[in-house]
């Protein structure tokens, strides 16, 4: 991890531990936090309204990262349109104690799972979720997580999405196919990740295309290192967390949530990165 990512995972660490709270969160009214059992991150929208029935979006964030990775995330996605929720991954990484990792075994996966589904029980208590458009996403190890997860529970996800994540590569990934068929996709790979190379695309529209997956593949050519990518507190080898990613994650989910053809590539791409969309399965 380079020294300016480090930097600012240490800072927004050092406010968790003097519990600062934002401001624009502490203006938020409701009945009472999640109550989990694990540590994590809840966003809630700016100008909350309780009557609406917000979307809400699980973040699984990357390997040797934690749970505060949600804010860049929303703050590129959107401040507006999700309520979301990050879990802790339960591993600590080797050589730092405040940065975390998901396993990727069967029984890794059933911790993660519990996370999850106890994170979307919890925040739809607290807050007003709409129960039919919870999204499953997250970067590198985290994104593999989240497809799994949407494969194994494609009635109690609107949809997922997977960030520079392999497909998962646990049988168990596909023991509910023919239900799992239904629930849509979306899988980014950006051109300089190193755990989801290109031939990890291809690999994974393999599969998608044998079970008949709704799975959308995009692709981005990005520039490693650059200063417009919410690259916060990333595994070394999951790439760049690209602005337009996070853009297209929210094209996605709204096309999802609003029951309209919104197109995943931007109509005026950034001119330091390219965007290949492939077909659909």
């Amino acid at each position: 991890m380079s020294s300016r990512l480090q930097n600012l995972l240490d800072a927004r660490l050092a406010l968790r531990d003097a519990q600062s709270v934002r401001e624009s969160d502490a203006a938020y009214e409701f009945a009472a936090p999640p109550n989990l059992g694990f540590p994590h991150r809840l966003f809630v929208p700016t100008c909350y309204e309780p009557r609406y029935a917000y979307p809400l979006v699980v973040w699984l964030h990357s390997d040797g990262s934690s749970e505060y990775e949600l804010d860049s995330v929303m703050e590129s996605m959107s401040v507006r349109n999700y309520v979301a929720v990050s879990p802790r991954a339960h591993r600590m990484t080797k050589h730092n104690s405040r940065l975390f990792r998901w396993g990727t075994n069967i029984a890794d996966l059933a911790i993660a799972e519990d996370f999850v589904i106890d994170s979307v029980n919890e925040v739809s208590e607290s807050l007003s979720i709409a129960p039919d458009r919870v999204f499953v996403a997250g970067f590198g190890t985290g994104g593999s997580v989240a497809q799994w997860l949407s494969l194994r529970h494609p009635h109690r996800f609107a949809g997922g999405i997977s960030i520079n994540g392999p497909f998962p590569k646990i049988k168990r990934a596909l023991s509910h196919w023919k239900s799992a068929k239904g629930v849509p996709v979306l899988f980014m790979q950006g051109s300089d990740s190193g755990s989801c190379a290109f031939e990890e695309t291809v690999g994974a529209m393999k599969m998608a295309h044998a079970a008949g997956l709704n799975y959308r593949f995009v692709r981005f050519e990005t520039e490693e290192g650059r200063e417009e990518s919410t690259s916060s507190a990333m595994g070394l080898s999951s790439g760049s967390l690209d602005v337009e990613m996070l853009r297209a994650a929210d094209r996605f989910m709204m096309g999802i949530v609003t029951g309209t053809e919104i197109p995943i590539a931007p109509e005026q791409p950034s001119s330091s990165v390219a965007v290949t969309l492939f077909s659909e399965n």
